[in-house]
Parts: structure tokens; C-alpha cells; sequence
């Protein structure tokens, strides 16, 4: 008799696990309420595409073939500007972390901004063109398991933005095709609640100069995943806007508290094939599986290990399975084709860290062979990191006897940094054995005077000297917190400031432009122009054009940097290469102490003036409130619970 119920329940859980598939699968599968079959109407070669290639290889109906695109469209939003003043501390003098002696260090200058602008897009298109592409692809269809039939639902009720958000825009300009390229996240958290995902995308777009965007094919250089047919030059055309193949572990069973997916992904351009292209520096969740330790010497087995690392990805080549963050190669991900991405792991350190992110990205002109990271501001560390292999080692340490585990302090990220030889004009301002290399940190505060957590921008300039075949960085400039005059919403609650997180993060580093530069008697007036893209309490992604930059860097009152008239650049020697003597010279943290003390002001000023407009917020609890009922969650819960009862008792 028990065997007999035992298999009446065994049929019965069969036939409703069956019910459920089968009507997910025709629900997904029925689903024409969006059609995206229509090829997009741009393709972009390059400016140099080799004129022996048929073009038409790459085209389908009424396309329109652009070398290089030539945008008719007018500029996209606001170009009034107003003057915005700042603070830099230089590190020409020593004052051995003496706080009181700041202003020894301290300037002022100013730039001209606009007002930024909202780079906005439907997330209810993007997610119902990743239904639709969801049937074939077999990237996509990975996620599933994640999102249906959630987002079937969501997209029904019009309540994408409650589950979905897009963030961390990060954009660079493409030469070859006039064009600029963006990728950012966008996150899914089933339970709506922002820093609770369980996914995260990366999703890129194209833009002509005057940030329209393009629906369109770009024809890239790439490499051939079939070893059997040995072309010389492999060209594949990439439909843009789209999410990238980036391989990631995930486990559906496993999502409480776990965050699958690429994170802060940043762009950077690169050189390794003689040909420039976008490379995309992230952090993902990973497993790997690592020699376990034996203590009764019986033999070596393994055990499963997660790590959250640092990659880097070539959105233009391919590359097959995704044993590289599986940890082992499975049939199921064998034939699968994702974007190629390699681990950077930094030598002697190769399993030590459970944890890594917030570097910082350079490439030097004397190795493009290598991309160079800011590991730590505070104490400077360098890493140099091979872009074939992956592998690191530190080519600079300030303090030689701190070790990596160790904490890398409140300053940390941003974007990539610009060498200023790749866009000055006329290179006979630089000193010859130096390379400079300017860029946006982020300073992270806690408990600073208004909420639990502070971000905000700050720039950043760092040096390399080449002496004797010596190589020595230091953080020559550095500001304290920058607000650029933008207003913040409140990360949980938009009208108070102060109650949770304030965030304002720099991403990237899009464009800078030197149109003029020339010298008048013993100076140089410059005309330059720099697009920064960031993102606004982790929900929006923001570009903010500014003038002078580089002429401010120019009238620095230390006179540092640059070989121009009344310059006093201050070089290492290497016969006196001691602590000792280098920290006269600069290769210290006393400007960055003074940075970060007046980022801490700044925090608590902001603080202060939010408080004294809302006396009653001050003292707050910061407790979750009971909110007002959300009559779209409601129909959202009621509708998925209706479909979860028809699944099972009526099939429809």
C-alpha cells in the first residue's frame, strides 16, 4: 500500500512539473506582443577596411553602408556651460601628514560645465527585445531559469522599472568608425530591491558624435573560433544596441545573496594587434576548484572555491565554453559561443584573494603590451598585467613591506586614466623620460556626516618617471571630492539626502579633445573639451561635458609637470633613490591625506546644509519604514499567483 502511494505521488509530481514546463514553454513561445525581426538599417565599416574584402559579405536588405559613420543628426541635448571652481594638492612639498600644512599644498582652478544629461533608455524595449532574441539565443536562454516567467508579467503590467535598473555607463570614442561605444549594467532583482540583485547584464550601444544613437552593425576585426580555416585578416559584424556574451557561473538554485553576472564594467581602449579596440574591465563572481589541503598526506584532492575576480573582455572576439568561471569544462556550455574574457591573476597571489575590485586602468606608451592598474591610491601600487595571458606582478610599491590583503583605503576606482601623450597636440611640452596620466578616483566614506555612505568623484594625476631604467609613480595632483553642481536624489528615499547612500561615481573618460594649443610669450592657452560619464544613486547614467581641464593642468602654481617656461619639475634620482629622499620629491601620501580630509569636510558641509533645510530628517531612525501600499506590486503578485494557479490546476 505505501508503495503504491509513494508512486501516485511520484506520477502526480511528474504530470504537474510537466503542466508547469509545458505551459511556460507555450506561454514563452507565444509571445508576439513585440517583433524585432527587422535588420537594423546601418552598417560601419572602418575608415582603413582593407578595400579587397567584399563589403557586401556583411550587408542584408536595404542597408545603408557607411565608412566610418558620417552623422547628419544635430547635437543631443545642452551645450550652455557656467564656471565650476575646485581645489588640487600637489606633492611638491613635503609635510609629513601634518593636516595643519595643507594649504602649503592646496590651489585653485577652475573649469566651465554644462548642465549633464540623461542618457535614458526604455528598459521595457531592451528586456522585451531580450524575450524576443530569448527563443534562439543560447546565451539568453541561460537565463530563464532567472526571469521567466517573471518578466512576462512584468512586461504585461508595464512594471519593468520596479524589478530592473540600468547603471554604470561607461563609454569610449571609436576613431575608426566615428562612433562612440557604450556598455553598462543593468540588474534584475526579483524582490525590487536595488542592492539585491540576483543578475547583472552588460549592455552596449553605439553613438554617433553627437550621442544619437545608432541601430546598426559594426564590421570589427575578431578572431576565428575555426582553427581548420587559417584567414589572415577575420572580420564579424556586430548588431548594436545588444547585450554582450559575457560568460559568468551561476547556479539557480543558489541566489540568496549571491550576485551573478559582470560588474562595474569600464572600457579602455587597447592596441595589441595593431589595430585599436575596446577592452572591458570588470568583476564577476566565479568557481574554481583548488588543491585541498591534506593534512594526513593520503594524496591531494580538490575542493570547490568562490572567488569574486578581475577580468578583462574582448567584446570583439569570441570565444567557446566557459570553463574560465565554471572552474571545469561541462558538456552543457561546450559549444556555446560567449565573448572571449581573461583573468587577470596577480603572480605569487594567484588564489589568495576572495575578493577583488576597484582597479584603476592605464596604458602606458612605452608597453602597449601591457594594461597598467592603479591596485591601491594610498601607498601606491602598480600592477602591470600582460593582455594575452592575464598575468600581474606589481612594477611599483611606495611602502614594499605592505602586503596586497591589505586594505586598499577610502580612495579607489573611477575611470580609466588618459595618458596625456595619446592627445597633446604638440609633445614637446613633455619631459622625454616622463609619461602623465590624468583620470576621475571615487572617494568611498562611511558615516562621513550624511548617511551611511558617501561617493564622489575626485581627479587624479599620476606620473611615471623612467630614471636609470628606474621606474618610479607617484600621485602628483589630487582634489578633494567633486560635485560638479549635481543634485542627488536620495538612494533610497529621493528627498532625503542623507538617509541611506549619496552616490555620484565616475565611469569613464569618453572623449577628450585638445583642438588648440599654443604658446603666447611664456604661456599656452588651450582650448580642450572632456566627456565624463557617471551615474546618479546607482539608477541613472549621466554624461557631463568640461572645458579647460587641461588648460587648468597647464596653470598649476607648482609648475611640475611639464617642460615649459618657469617649470620645475622635480625628478628622482637613482643614486638617491632612498625613502628617505623620495618622499621630498613627492612619492608620499601627504596629498592625498589632504585630499581625502577635505572630501570628509565636503561630506559633512553637505550633510549640514541638507539638515539645516530639513530639520526634521536629522534625527531619523534608519529603520526600514512601512511604505504605502504599491498597487502595481500588488497586481504584480496577484497576476503571478493566477498564472502559477493555472499552470498547475487548469492549463491554460
Amino acid at each position: 500500500m505505501i508503495i503504491r502511494k509513494r508512486s501516485v505521488y511520484l506520477i502526480v509530481i511528474t504530470l504537474v512539473l510537466f503542466i508547469i514546463v509545458h505551459f511556460i514553454y507555450n506561454l514563452f513561445n507565444h509571445h508576439r506582443q513585440f517583433q524585432f525581426h527587422k535588420p537594423p538599417p546601418h552598417v560601419i565599416f572602418p575608415k582603413d577596411f582593407n578595400p579587397s574584402i567584399d563589403k557586401s559579405l556583411f550587408l542584408e536588405e536595404s542597408q545603408t553602408i557607411h565608412i566610418g559613420y558620417n552623422s547628419r543628426d544635430s547635437l543631443s541635448g545642452t551645450t550652455t556651460f557656467h564656471s565650476y571652481e575646485f581645489s588640487v594638492f600637489n606633492s611638491k612639498k613635503f609635510v609629513n601628514s601634518d593636516f595643519e600644512q595643507c594649504g602649503l599644498l592646496e590651489s585653485k582652478n577652475t573649469i566651465s560645465i554644462n548642465k549633464p544629461i540623461d542618457m535614458k533608455v526604455s528598459l521595457f524595449k531592451i528586456l522585451s527585445k531580450l524575450l524576443y532574441d530569448m527563443k534562439d539565443d543560447e546565451y539568453l536562454k541561460e537565463l530563464q531559469p532567472f526571469i521567466i516567467p517573471e518578466l512576462l508579467i512584468q512586461l504585461k503590467l508595464n512594471i519593468i522599472d520596479k524589478f530592473w535598473y540600468r547603471f554604470s555607463g561607461s563609454a569610449i570614442w571609436l576613431d575608426q568608425y566615428q562612433v562612440f561605444f557604450m556598455i553598462s549594467r543593468i540588474i534584475y532583482s526579483p524582490k525590487g530591491i536595488k542592492n539585491q540583485p540576483v543578475l547583472s547584464l552588460t549592455y552596449a550601444q553605439i553613438y554617433d558624435k553627437n550621442w544619437n544613437e545608432i541601430h546598426g552593425k559594426l564590421v570589427v576585426p575578431s578572431n576565428n573560433l575555426n582553427k581548420q580555416q587559417q584567414q589572415q585578416e577575420s572580420f564579424k559584424d556586430l548588431t548594436f544596441p545588444c547585450f554582450l556574451r559575457i560568460p559568468f557561473f551561476h547556479d539557480y538554485d543558489q541566489t540568496s545573496g549571491k550576485y551573478y553576472g559582470p560588474e562595474d564594467p569600464r572600457l579602455t581602449l587597447v592596441n595589441v594587434n595593431g589595430y585599436e579596440e575596446p577592452l572591458i574591465i570588470f568583476n564577476s563572481y566565479n568557481r574554481k576548484f583548488i588543491d585541498a589541503d591534506d593534512d594526513e598526506d593520503i594524496g591531494l584532492g580538490k575542493e570547490i572555491k568562490f572567488f569574486r575576480s578581475m577580468y578583462m573582455c574582448y567584446p570583439w572576439k569570441f570565444q567557446l565554453d566557459k570553463s574560465n568561471v565554471e572552474g571545469i569544462s561541462t558538456q552543457e556550455y561546450n559549444d556555446h559561443i560567449y565573448n572571449k574574457i581573461i583573468e587577470f591573476k596577480i603572480k605569487k597571489y594567484e588564489t589568495s584573494f576572495s575578493n577583488q575590485k576597484n582597479w584603476t586602468p592605464f596604458i602606458s606608451s612605452s608597453d602597449k603590451s601591457k594594461i597598467k592598474f592603479v591596485y591601491r591610491w594610498t601607498n601606491l601600487d602598480i600592477l602591470s598585467c600582460d593582455l594575452t595571458t592575464g598575468f600581474c606582478e606589481f612594477e611599483y610599491k611606495m611602502n614594499k613591506t605592505l602586503s596586497p590583503k591589505n586594505k586598499v583605503g577610502p580612495l579607489r576606482g573611477g575611470t580609466q586614466l588618459v595618458n596625456l601623450s595619446d592627445i597633446i597636440p604638440d609633445k614637446s611640452i613633455l619631459l622625454p623620460t616622463r609619461e602623465i596620466f590624468v583620470g576621475f578616483a571615487r572617494t568611498h566614506l562611511d558615516d562621513c556626516g550624511c548617511g551611511k555612505t558617501m561617493y564622489r568623484p575626485n581627479l587624479v594625476i599620476l606620473v611615471k618617471d623612467i630614471i636609470d631604467d628606474q621606474i618610479y609613480y607617484k600621485v602628483s595632483h589630487i582634489s578633494p571630492s567633486l560635485s560638479f553642481d549635481i543634485p542627488i536624489p536620495g538612494w533610497s528615499e529621493p528627498d532625503d539626502l542623507c538617509y541611506d547612500l549619496n552616490i555620484l561615481i565616475p565611469y569613464s573618460i569618453s572623449k577628450w579633445d585638445i583642438s588648440s594649443l599654443k604658446k603666447i610669450e611664456s604661456n599656452y592657452k588651450v582650448k580642450d573639451e572632456l566627456i565624463l560619464t557617471l551615474t546618479i544613486s546607482d539608477e541613472t547614467i549621466h554624461k557631463l561635458n568640461i572645458r579647460g581641464l587641461f588648460q587648468s593642468i597647464l596653470n598649476l602654481n607648482d609648475n611640475s609637470l611639464f617642460k615649459i617656461p618657469s617649470s620645475n619639475p622635480k625628478l628622482p634620482s637613482s643614486s638617491k633613490s632612498t625613502d628617505s629622499h623620495l618622499k621630498y620629491l613627492g612619492y608620499n601620501n601627504d596629498n592625498l591625506m589632504c585630499a581625502l580630509k577635505g572630501s570628509d569636510e565636503f561630506c559633512f558641509n553637505y550633510g549640514q546644509s541638507f539638515y539645516e533645510k530639513h530639520p526634521n530628517l536629522k534625527n531619523k531612525k534608519k529603520k526600514t519604514k512601512k511604505k504605502p501600499k504599491d498597487r502595481d506590486l500588488s497586481r504584480y503578485v496577484k497576476t503571478l499567483n493566477e498564472y502559477l494557479y493555472n499552470m498547475v490546476f487548469q492549463n491554460r
